[in-house]
């Protein structure tokens, strides 16, 4: 990018703070709108911010889409059609940043919420990322601050409407794999213990192959993308370990912007950075 918030081979001149403030700040006036539920016309708003700011509507859009790509990496779902857009700088990481003091209730889910998927056949299985170096420490200094102030793993471990909603749409995808299959007595065999409070079995979902073999299925559900990390217990590791063939991690991201999912399989520490992040203390 030539300029920051400009779409790539255009050029122009860098955006002032002031600028980048009130792009911003419509984003989540509208981020709120459509979360209650209204039709949102982004070309209306393009040319509404043109004058205002003195840029193009172009650019404008982009600069949205900047906005989307930090909520990504927070695990926050963003407004449909802003796909994120990378290449931006400090200063609008920190104008979401004030943002997000002045609408604490984008953090959070409503209870009833829903997947947005992205074709009438629900929900997509894919592939796995493709085994990168995905340490935060490659963020700029802005964008590493936020996300550990706003920590997208702890929130969504703590997001009980986000975690039983993934588990029903997987429940449900699971079902309808094996009507599909021709095998509906499997999908009648199938069990939910998550649902009943059973966390202690290590795995949310009781499914099967098509061949009549089990599967465990731990659901990690998230707003953000594909890379964005999670909370594994104990427990989940150990059963993991103990079931290398049936066991898996199925992790759905961008649950409101399109609900993709892929599967983890063990050994984990072959396919995660397992890094440790609390401890038992007992006083010796």
């Amino acid at each position: 990018m030539d300029a920051e918030g400009t779409a790539p081979g255009a050029r122009g001149t860098d955006w002032t703070a002031e600028q980048v403030a009130i792009v911003v700040a419509n984003y989540f006036l509208i981020l709120e709108r459509e979360r209650a539920g209204d039709k949102i016309n982004k070309a209306d708003l393009y040319r509404r911010l043109a004058p205002e700011v003195g840029r193009s509507e172009k650019s404008i859009e982009w600069k949205l889409r900047n906005v989307s790509a930090v909520l990504d990496e927070l695990g926050i779902a963003w407004i449909s059609g802003l796909l994120p857009a990378l290449n931006y700088q400090d200063a609008l990481v920190e104008a979401v940043e004030a943002q997000l003091a002045l609408h604490p209730k984008v953090l959070t889910d409503p209870v009833s919420i829903q997947p947005r998927f992205t074709s009438a056949g629900g929900p997509v299985l894919v592939q796995p990322p493709a085994f990168l170096n995905s340490d935060l420490q490659e963020h700029h200094s802005a964008l590493r601050r936020l996300v550990r102030k706003y920590d997208p793993a702890a929130r969504d471990e703590l997001n009980r409407s986000l975690g039983r909603a993934g588990e029903e749409m997987v429940f449900r995808f699971e079902f309808d794999r094996l009507c599909r299959a021709g095998r509906r007595d499997l999908a009648k065999a199938m069990d939910w213990p998550a649902d009943r409070g059973e966390d202690h079995r290590g795995y949310d979902i009781r499914s099967f192959e098509s061949d009549g073999e089990e599967s465990l299925l731990e659901i990690k559900t998230t707003n953000g993308h594909a890379r964005t990390r999670f909370w594994l217990s104990r427990t989940q590791y150990e059963v993991a370990a103990q079931n290398p063939s049936t066991y898996r991690i199925r992790r759905v991201f961008h649950f409101r912007n399109g609900a993709e999912m892929f599967d983890i399989k063990p050994p984990l520490a072959a396919a995660l950075w397992l890094i440790p992040d609390k401890y038992a203390a007992v006083p010796r």
